[in-house]
């Protein structure tokens, strides 16, 4: 257990402002049809009926997960200790990582996903997993002392759920205000003056749980109406766990090291992946570590097209892989990073050249120069905190450096074109 290296934020430092939604419940039975040697045998299921969110249940409160939003984390029984989100989850849960992680303020990030007996994930090819109903994904978030240290010291502060209900994906968020527990926070909260050191820098700002509305700004695609009789709904869907960024070795709590997608295939917990895994996509990994300068041709340009997915194309995205006549809700933009979209078939796509629709800035009237990443208003928007061209614009408070460098890479190396300087 991890007692003495967590620190936890104390209500005082906080002021209030808003957060991420809703709720849940279930039971320990098992409808007997998973294997026995699924990680997730014997770990119950919803019962389809009413949860509670005081009930004592040995394993994940299943029907409460369903159908309530439950006052406290420690409602659910998720973690073997309620105490620590870090570690430790119930039967049916399993630890996950990103090959190329969503930037949140160096935070580190506990990554767990829950799925009830007798159930199982399908793969897909380019898009989120498609996972059961009762399927719960939690991540916690905890900011480190020091970068580079993320074994050491940590002040928790949030742990997100996303939750498969009957009726589609719901997201709760939950705010770690003592040691003992995290409670609901809907409204959301904001943490002044927080601290960590990043290459020997103490660097300060204020975090901030998002709101529970704000969680559709990134996690919905929308339709693309067709008229006033398109009654079309956008669609709520979780963002990180695709095949490509569980496409690699990861290192489980027992030391087991092993591809993820292959671990969930052969315990029971994911159906549908090709045999051959020369064909299912890997995105590159990334990280605050990795040697930028060492990145040159075609490994920079897919690493930071990962990059650009992962933190740019839940909003800047547009049918390609998604349903019919949906995108994020930025797609409308005609700036569309997704990994799985060739560059070279439309590189304004991806912001070559392309005039800004919305907002924009006088001295950046071009998304992406190749060769001039200082008159890119794309990479201007990823180093700046102003909140009118900060992108993305939410679960972001300070400029990731490493991110930055790697985009900045990305354009001064990419083909030159007819907005490029000297052309």
């Amino acid at each position: 257990m991890k007692y003495n290296k967590k620190l936890f934020p104390v209500l005082a430092s906080a002021l209030i402002l808003s957060a991420c939604g809703g709720g849940g419940g279930g039971n320990d039975s098992s409808d007997g049809t998973a294997s026995s040697s699924a990680l997730n045998a014997g770990a119950g299921a919803p019962s389809g009926g009413q949860g509670d969110c005081s009930v004592a249940t040995s394993g994940v409160n299943w029907d409460a997960l369903m159908t309530e939003i439950c006052p406290n984390l420690s409602d659910y029984n998720l973690f073997a200790d309620a105490t620590d989100p870090t570690s430790g989850p119930m039967k049916g849960g399993l630890s996950y990582d990103l090959s190329t992680p969503l930037f949140s303020d160096y935070t580190s990030k506990y990554r767990f996903v829950f799925i009830p007996e007798g159930a199982k994930a399908t793969y897909d090819q380019s898009e989120v997993l498609k996972f059961p109903v009762g399927t719960v994904i939690a991540k916690t978030f905890a900011l480190p002392e020091n970068t580079a240290f993320r074994d050491g010291a940590e002040l928790v502060i949030e742990t997100r759920l996303l939750i498969h209900r009957n009726d589609g994906w719901i997201a709760i968020p939950y705010y770690w205000s003592s040691e003992s527990d995290a409670t609901l926070a809907i409204s959301g909260k904001t943490l002044t003056d927080v601290t960590t050191s990043h290459n020997g820098v103490d660097v300060t700002f204020s975090y901030s749980v998002p709101a529970a509305s704000d969680c559709t700004s990134c996690h919905a695609v929308v339709p693309l109406l067709d008229g006033p009789d398109d009654k079309r709904e956008q669609i709520f869907l979780p963002i990180g766990p695709k095949a490509r960024y569980l496409n690699w070795d990861y290192t489980y709590e027992d030391g087991t090291v092993y591809n993820q997608l292959q671990f969930w295939t052969e315990n029971g917990l994911l159906e549908g992946l090709p045999v051959d895994m020369q064909t299912v996509e890997r995105a590159p990994r990334f990280t605050d570590t990795t040697n930028i300068s060492a990145l040159s041709g075609a490994g920079l340009h897919d690493t930071a097209k990962a990059y650009l997915d992962i933190n740019c194309a839940h909003c800047h995205r547009s049918e390609l892989t998604l349903p019919d006549k949906y995108a994020g809700a930025a797609g409308g933009s005609g700036l569309q990073v997704e990994y799985n979209r060739a560059y070279e078939e439309n590189p304004g796509k991806f912001g070559t050249c392309k005039t800004p629709v919305a907002g924009g800035h006088p001295d950046y009237p071009r998304d992406v120069v190749p060769g001039a990443p200082d008159d890119s208003y794309l990479y201007f928007r990823i180093t700046t905190n102003d909140n009118r061209h900060r992108m993305p614009e939410l679960a972001r408070n300070v400029v990731h450096q490493e991110g930055a460098q790697l985009i900045r890479s990305w354009i001064d190396q990419l083909p030159r074109a007819s907005c490029s300087p000297g052309t």
